[in-house]
């Protein structure tokens, strides 16, 4: 409902904290702790210290790494960073993900692990939108599907 081609600047901030990124290449900042890689999408936003301790903990549980609070990002394997940027991108209870092939770094399994947790968000209600060149997942994630062709959407 909201026109983004007419929306001010200054209102831009908004509606970005109705959406969550993850990306390929997870965008986790190497100097900060797990805790402080999550918490910090919430700190920018001058949220209080407990709120943001709650949904920090409420995230990293969501996604089976609530263990890991003081860990690096490079002491984790690839699943668990994704699992990370998944955290980070649910923190503001967004209601829009937007996943830019999150399996493409990953194993197989691992890539399945990680659509099964993208696959029960979307489950819980918030809408997830996907990019991947990995037509396998289509079949083994099934979903709507479009796809663009000669830039045009095409529904599957």
């Amino acid at each position: 409902g909201v026109n983004v081609g007419k929306l001010r600047n200054s209102r831009v901030y908004r509606l970005r904290r109705l959406i969550g990124v993850v990306f390929q290449d997870y965008k986790l900042l190497p100097k900060l702790t797990v805790y402080e890689n999550v918490a910090f999408a919430l700190e920018v936003t001058g949220a209080d210290s407990k709120l943001i301790r709650k949904r920090v903990i409420d995230v990293l549980g969501k996604v089976g790494l609530k263990h890991k609070t003081k860990e690096y990002p490079d002491k984790l394997s690839g699943g668990e960073q994704q699992r990370i940027a998944i955290a980070r991108a649910l923190l503001n209870r967004p209601s829009l993900i937007l996943a830019d092939e999150p399996t493409g770094n990953l194993d197989v399994e691992t890539g399945h692990q990680i659509m099964s947790l993208l696959h029960n968000i979307s489950k819980e209600g918030t809408a997830v939108i996907m990019a991947t060149h990995n037509i396998q997942l289509t079949v083994d994630f099934p979903a709507r599907i479009v796809r663009c062709e000669d830039k045009n959407i095409v529904e599957v």
